[in-house]
């Protein structure tokens, strides 16, 4: 296969990681850069790319064979779903959707349009997680009865109220549960599958002066199938920056990081470290990842299946923070 032509759409913020991974890639030519902000685009177009400030004009060429897309969240159901029957795979940056309705438009799209979905979750393409995996599908932890899940940093936006679109629950959904716990609650996912209910907790009020109405901060229990419990803490408005995830088994715990793995086994508290050297976030093995779904031919969902699971715990812990009470996935 040559090169696959892609338009990139949004190269601001997280997209401008997506830039780098493009631009350095043997198997991807760019057709064109798509963002609003001149100053991203402006030098960009001095190097010879081609630019536009509309996802709309990016995404009805007929150039294209893939795209990243990378916007505010409720924008999302319209470019990918224009990109899809426009004969164009995609790769969209997380959250899936703002709601799971709007997933559930998008999922159907791409099985309608026959072009590979896939949305992104680069915390598990880490090394730290990469290498935790096969060790807890292998066994080796035992029953896990329990596992915990911590994702905490401070957004400096939150703080100078810049909140722009995503303080507007009605445009992003949500930021704690939806947007910055997404990476933990798809790492949960991986590890443990499914709960059967969702219990959460957003806290009364706002923790920080400022105009927004979304959640700041969550507390999440899940009951799972196996008679297993596990809890999830958001927040991005406090202080130290962590992504964490510990599973206790009958035989052992592993505690995970994206660059550390601990492995408590026994009555004793050492552990067996393993460290891995600083890395990008995850971005080019789970490109790789993207490739490797349009070059099998796989089906169009394959990669937004997960995703889409994730979206539906989401879901039920929102309908679990305005009931006050658990509530089933399925409910």
């Amino acid at each position: 296969m040559g090169k696959l032509h892609f338009a990139l759409v949004g190269a601001g913020g997280f997209g401008a990681g997506h830039l780098r991974v493009l631009r350095g890639h043997p198997k991807v030519s760019l057709q064109v850069v798509c963002d609003a902000d001149p100053s991203i685009t402006g030098p960009l177009a001095a190097e010879g790319v081609q630019v536009t400030d509309d996802f709309r004009q990016a995404l009805s060429r007929d150039d294209l064979d893939a795209a990243v897309i990378v916007l505010p969240h409720y924008l999302y159901p319209e470019a990918v779903c224009m990109a899809l029957k426009h004969g164009i795979h995609v790769l969209k940056e997380k959250p899936f959707a703002r709601c799971l309705a709007d997933a559930r438009t998008m999922l159907e799209c791409a099985q309608s349009a026959g072009r590979v979905l896939m949305v992104a979750g680069q915390g598990k393409y880490s090394p730290g997680f990469q290498y935790a995996k096969p060790m807890v599908d292998s066994g080796l932890l035992g029953d896990i009865f329990l596992s915990r899940g911590i994702i905490t940093y401070r957004w400096a936006g939150a703080f100078e109220n810049n909140w722009r679109w995503r303080g507007i629950n009605a445009k992003s959904g949500g930021v704690a549960v939806i947007d910055s716990g997404w990476h933990i609650l798809d790492l949960m996912h991986w590890f443990n599958g499914l709960p059967e209910r969702v219990f959460c907790s957003l806290g009364q009020g706002n923790a920080l002066p400022g105009d927004y109405d979304v959640d700041d901060r969550a507390c999440m229990v899940f009951d799972y199938p196996d008679g297993s419990v596990g809890n999830v803490i958001c927040s991005f408005i406090c202080q130290p920056s962590n992504r964490q995830v510990l599973l206790h088994g009958t035989r052992a715990t592993l505690d995970i990081t994206s660059l550390k793995v601990a492995l408590h086994e026994g009555e004793s508290q050492d552990a067996q470290i393993t460290t891995f050297s600083a890395d990008a976030g995850g971005l080019e093995p789970q490109f790789e990842h993207f490739l490797g779904l349009i070059e099998s031919g796989a089906d169009p969902t394959a990669g937004a299946m997960e995703a889409y699971q994730v979206q539906r715990i989401i879901d039920a812990a929102y309908r679990s923070a305005a009931a006050g009470t658990p509530v089933s996935l399925d409910q």
